[in-house]
């Protein structure tokens, strides 16, 4: 039985993703990460929130769970 334990505690730990890089383009009501996908700025934490500009490329660090995004840097204006 432990070691079945084990084996999903290791497994989950395994394929968990804490936290991940993502890049996106600034945009009216968020910032987009991919075709589908829009980031509201409710979720975008960061000094640099206030200094976005429609149209550049960030760098966000997503939190685990994907609820808060931070930007790390501003990529291209």
């Amino acid at each position: 039985m432990i070691n079945e334990i084990k084996t999903i505690v290791q497994n989950y730990l395994d394929n968990i993703k804490l936290c991940s890089l993502q890049v996106g383009t600034v945009e009216n009501n968020g910032i987009r990460i991919s075709d589908k996908l829009v980031v509201p700025m409710e979720l975008i934490v960061g000094n640099l929130k206030k200094s976005l500009i429609i149209g550049q490329k960030v760098r966000l660090l997503r939190n685990h769970g994907g609820q808060q995004f931070y930007i790390l840097e501003v990529i291209q204006e």
